[in-house]
């Protein structure tokens, strides 16, 4: 996700596949875009989840408010939920609305810890040690989709028909490897642009036909267009 508000920081969990964040937000508006992530956030009271997302979301906040939060691989959120991806298409929902008792425990145990991120990346941990860890085939997919394979290949060195593939996408990515893809490849190139390289060679360098390909995905997944995100816009 990228979140235009300030004071961020960010670590690797070494207990799972995620990353734990918080940001200090100022009053106002901010946009999250795609990211082929999830998120459960704490924001000092209730604890949400957000995401996956398919198109930019707005984060409005009408006072300052510091966000604890764990960013999830793609596919591993909803081992943690116990509810297929799909579900939280676009949305952002209170993890009470979910589950509410699971929802109270970690509240109650995010809220009393002198370190809130160390409390939900164990909460996580344990729940996707619970639920037999991340199902195998779900690394090879993100890393074949992001290399730009064929879904037909990706499903066929999985020993999988396209069609299965997909139904298994959607209930842990929130939507088929196409999108998936999609949004994995705008945000690879987003991070090319802000380390400086140029358009044409980001085009080239994330298997775009053309710059003119480029532009499209930017617009349907991040809302803008690439110029907008390089080192020295314009």
């Amino acid at each position: 996700m990228v979140n235009d508000a300030t004071g961020y920081r960010e670590r690797r969990s070494s207990r799972l596949p995620a990353t734990i964040w918080g940001r200090w937000c100022a009053p106002g508006v901010s946009t999250v875009r795609p990211d082929g992530c999830m998120d459960l956030i704490w924001d000092g009271s209730t604890i949400f989840v957000a995401g996956p997302d398919t198109v930019p979301q707005r984060h409005e906040t009408t006072e300052p408010v510091t966000l604890t939060a764990i960013r999830f691989a793609p596919g591993v959120a909803p081992l943690v939920l116990g509810l297929p991806a799909a579900e939280l298409r676009d949305r952002r929902v209170d993890v009470a609305d979910i589950s509410g008792a699971m929802a109270s425990r970690w509240e109650e145990l995010v809220a009393t810890s002198a370190m809130p991120g160390r409390a939900l990346e164990t909460l996580a941990a344990r729940s996707v040690a619970r639920a037999g860890g991340v199902p195998a085939w779900i690394p090879p997919t993100v890393g074949a989709v992001r290399a730009g394979t064929s879904v037909a290949d990706t499903a066929d060195r999985l020993g999988l028909s396209a069609r299965q593939l997909r139904r298994r996408c959607v209930d842990q990515f929130g939507y088929g490897p196409k999108m998936l893809q999609r949004i994995l490849r705008v945000d690879d190139a987003t991070r090319s642009l802000r380390a400086g390289t140029g358009l044409s060679d980001t085009a080239h360098r994330h298997g775009y036909a053309d710059y003119s390909h480029m532009f499209r995905d930017f617009q349907a997944v991040a809302g803008a267009a690439p110029a907008d995100f390089t080192a020295t816009p314009g």
